[in-house]
């Protein structure tokens, strides 16, 4: 199972995330906030990660943070996958450097309905 990681307290991530589910994502991929009791669990596994405050996938025994996660994202879901390849040959430097400039402005951000409560079918995908 792969575990992706996301900021609980940003409007954007919390959409991203049910677009993600959206897009029937494979079920192998569950979401936990970093702020939940699996976020605390994998800085306490992960003590590197303690600080990041970026999209983190598990994945396995590999661990994608910023770019790469969504990059790692796209490559599994189905109509996304040639984008996500085409965002993989584009230099990491280059995408992670578009992640932190988008990464500062996320919180101003607004959206109607950001807390839309998941259903009892994307409710499966969460893990806290």
């Amino acid at each position: 199972m792969a575990i992706v990681y996301y900021d609980g307290d940003c409007g954007y991530c919390n959409r991203a995330v049910m677009w993600v589910i959206d897009h029937k994502i494979s079920t192998r991929f569950q979401f936990a906030q970093l702020e939940g009791a699996y976020g605390k669990n994998l800085t306490a596994v992960r003590p590197d990660l303690k600080n990041v405050d970026t999209i983190v996938v598990v994945d396995g025994d590999d661990v994608y943070i910023k770019s790469d996660a969504i990059v790692h994202l796209l490559r599994n879901i189905k109509n996304y996958q040639l984008l996500g390849w085409i965002l993989k040959c584009i230099p990491k430097c280059i995408r992670n450097f578009g992640y932190d400039l988008f990464a500062q402005i996320r919180h101003k951000l607004q959206f109607k309905n950001e807390c839309k409560l998941p259903t009892a079918e994307e409710r499966k995908y969460f893990l806290d």
